[in-house]
């Protein structure tokens, strides 16, 4: 079965460019047509997307309680659209001669609780940006002027986020922590780090 390799970050936390590298290692990401994109953002397949809506009742500007998310887990409907969707994503990249599929969807920090348990042994690769770009990325995102953000509210998204990918990616021993303003500033370094990573986990060679 391909690995799953899942990109866990919060929004303008570089998702979008983590995702991209972790394809171009050679992650299978999905069809065309099943991936959303616009100027913020690409790479997140649409399937996950729905889940996810589901999961935070079309609200992302508020955290869902942990627990809730984690009750939505024994759902049964839920539950096995989840597992389905999973098992299209092994298919599909078995089909095009993947090792390894990759998901993403800046989200996930908020619905771990229920994908966790779900997904099995996966590979998380998660972005960690300094939270006050995040905010003013995110403000910028929005058409916001900085003095106009309110960083309290911010920081508290931030730390929910960041608090919960780690709660619920502990007990993994798969997981590589990359830093967007040290990819930024030395990206051939952090690239490597990132290939050697995958190539570890996936049981691959570098060419």
């Amino acid at each position: 079965m391909p690995e799953r390799i899942i990109v866990s970050g919060i929004y303008r936390s570089g998702t979008s460019l983590t995702a991209e590298l972790v394809r171009r290692w050679g992650a299978y990401a999905g069809r065309k047509g099943d991936l959303f994109q616009d100027d913020y953002g690409y790479m997140e397949h649409l399937a996950l997307q729905k889940i996810n809506d589901v999961l935070l009742n079309d609200n992302s500007r508020v955290p869902t309680p942990a627990a809730e998310i984690e009750e939505k887990a024994q759902d049964p409907i839920l539950k096995e659209q989840a597992l389905q969707t999973l098992d299209e994503m092994d298919k599909e990249a078995a089909q095009n001669g993947a090792i390894a599929w990759v998901w993403k969807d800046p989200r996930l920090p908020l619905t771990l609780p229920f994908w966790a348990d779900i997904w099995g042994d996966v590979v998380y690769v998660i972005p960690v940006r300094h939270p006050v770009e995040t905010i003013l990325s995110g403000a910028k995102m929005e058409g916001l002027d900085p003095d106009q953000v309110p960083l309290s509210a911010g920081f508290a998204y931030w730390q929910f986020s960041m608090l919960n990918t780690l709660l619920y990616t502990e007990k993994s021993t798969r997981k590589f922590f990359i830093a967007y303003d040290q990819l930024v500033q030395n990206p051939q370094q952090e690239c490597v780090r990132l290939c050697r990573f995958l190539d570890t986990q996936c049981g691959t060679s570098p060419e």
